[in-house]
């Protein structure tokens, strides 16, 4: 019994290095592998060699920082894909916004686009379209905000022209009805000269810190570089 068993033992060992051998083989033919599967190398337990007292295993001690460099590298490579996803996404929601503003007819008409229809698109909870007090008469009309001269000024735009707030100050002459819903908020100065007043467009939602002073402006820029636009045609047009 013990002869068999150890020729037994001989031939698994034999079909073992057989196959570890063309497992070698194929991952040199196909040298693109790992880096596609990089979860196989994190995953993999590095042979312990035997060392005396005081001997380092330096190869254990290499394959272990590699593995942690690949697991943070995999971590880091979610993130951007994450992120990229979600860049995307502000993109094609600021694109049909402004597409649904080009199709407005009139002042009134823009506006009701601007705070009623594009909190939907944007995914959002409130827009409201702030204007000073100032010479040219304006409609009353829901989602256009009227303050008083120097309101807007007023805020801390530390030298920008846009502010992003993770906990909003509560303001019944910004949100109007909606101040208590709105909890963070986003603040952009408008340029629209027919005005002759300060205007501002002004974006809340009901979740806290969902606007940030570090988050990227680019794309809000030019959604309201588009809006102070239609702003201006149609103050210019007078066809309000």
């Amino acid at each position: 019994m013990a002869k068999g068993s150890d020729k037994g033992m001989e031939e698994a060992d034999k079909l073992s290095s057989m196959a570890e051998e063309n497992i070698r083989q194929w991952l040199l033919a196909h040298p693109d592998f790992l880096g596609k599967n990089t979860d196989l190398l994190a995953s993999a337990v590095p042979t312990k060699r035997q060392s005396g007292d005081g001997v380092v295993d330096m190869q254990s001690f290499l394959v272990e920082r590699l593995q942690k460099e690949v697991k943070y590298l995999t971590r880091l490579q979610d993130d951007f894909v994450s992120t990229a996803r979600i860049n995307l996404h502000t993109q094609k929601m600021i694109h049909n916004a402004i597409q649904s503003l080009l199709t407005a007819t009139g002042f009134t008409h823009f506006v009701h686009i601007l705070t009623q229809d594009l909190p939907e698109i944007l995914e959002i909870d409130v827009i409201t379209l702030c204007v000073e007090d100032g010479p040219v008469p304006l409609p009353e009309m829901t989602g256009l905000q009227r303050l008083k001269p120097g309101n807007i000024e007023r805020a801390n735009w530390s030298g920008g022209n846009i502010i992003m707030r993770p906990e909003a100050p509560s303001s019944e002459a910004v949100f109007g009805p909606a101040m208590d819903l709105v909890k963070s908020d986003a603040r952009i100065k408008l340029t629209a000269p027919s005005l002759h007043a300060n205007a501002m467009l002004a974006i809340g939602s009901r979740e806290s810190g969902h606007f940030d002073q570090n988050q990227g402006t680019e794309l809000m820029s030019f959604l309201a570089t588009c809006i102070q636009s239609c702003l201006q045609m149609w103050l210019e047009n007078k066809n309000i």
